[in-house]
């Protein structure tokens, strides 16, 4: 893939639309040198103004630790199954399941089993009258 055709389906022109396979995505993913010696890896698929859809393939065991966004996000499994909390919430989700959170709510997953997921933000998502972040 080129450099200008890997730019193009990270960010599609204006009114422009990109098709993406997860499968192929996921494999790729695994034949990185990241995913033999770390515990997780993940790629940026859309990534236009404020929206950002990455794909992130997690070892069993492995964690993304306590953190919030500055927006809305969804979470969703496509393989394997975490578990998934916030405050005193805790949730284990599940392949074709998501999960979705407000903005600024502190969270953390941990991968039950080799697991991949689409984790979507809307960074600087605003509700009426407020100004974007």
């Amino acid at each position: 893939m080129t450099t200008e055709r890997k730019r193009q389906a990270l960010r599609p022109a204006a009114g422009g639309m990109v098709t993406i396979k997860i499968a192929e995505g996921i494999a790729r993913l695994k034949n990185a040198a990241e995913w033999t010696s770390g515990d997780r890896h993940a790629v940026s698929l859309v990534k236009v103004d404020a929206l950002n859809v990455l794909l992130m393939i997690l070892k069993k065991g492995s964690h993304l630790h306590e953190h919030s966004t500055k927006g809305p996000i969804t979470v969703q499994v496509v393989s394997g199954s975490i578990r998934f909390s916030s405050d005193s919430d805790q949730r284990i989700i599940s392949a074709g399941e998501i999960v979705a959170l407000d903005r600024d709510i502190p969270h953390r997953l941990e991968a039950l089993d080799e697991s991949a997921l689409i984790l979507t933000t809307a960074i600087g998502y605003r509700t009426s009258g407020e100004a974007l972040a």
